[in-house]
Parts: structure tokens; sequence; C-alpha cells
């Protein structure tokens, strides 16, 4: 009886996500490119060099987003 206690409950819902296989499986080839794959590509061909530290500089951040707005090809 103790056992039983501690498994979790079937219709719960973690145990139920835990559990779910997918339907489908994921198509073959090159996984599509993120978000940030892109952010990262814009950057170095802005060429940037530091950015990530300089994005936790508000003042900083907005002169690359406003540089990024003059920046032909974007």
């Amino acid at each position: 009886m103790a056992e039983n206690v501690l498994r979790m409950q079937n219709t719960r819902t973690t145990r139920k996500i835990t559990e779910w296989t997918p339907y489908k499986t994921r198509p073959a080839g090159r996984p599509p490119l993120r978000w940030m794959d892109q952010v990262e590509e814009d950057i170095n061909r802005m060429k940037i060099i530091g950015w990530m530290a300089k994005e936790k500089n508000r003042e900083e951040l907005s002169r690359i987003v406003e540089q990024s707005k003059i920046y032909p090809g974007f």
C-alpha cells in the first residue's frame, strides 16, 4: 500500500507529458534556423565585437539597434 502512495496517478498532467510519444517523426534534413541564429549572423555582418557584454547595458543595446536600422541589407 505504501508503494501506491509514492507513485503518481496516470491522470496527472506531468505524468501524461512524461510518457507521451509523438505521433509523427521529425522531417529529415537540417533543422530550421532559430531566431537567435539569425541575430548572431546579423551582428557578425555588422562587425560588432563583444556584443554579449554590450547587450547588458541598455545604452549600448539601444545604439546597436539604431545602428542596425540604418545598416543596408536588413
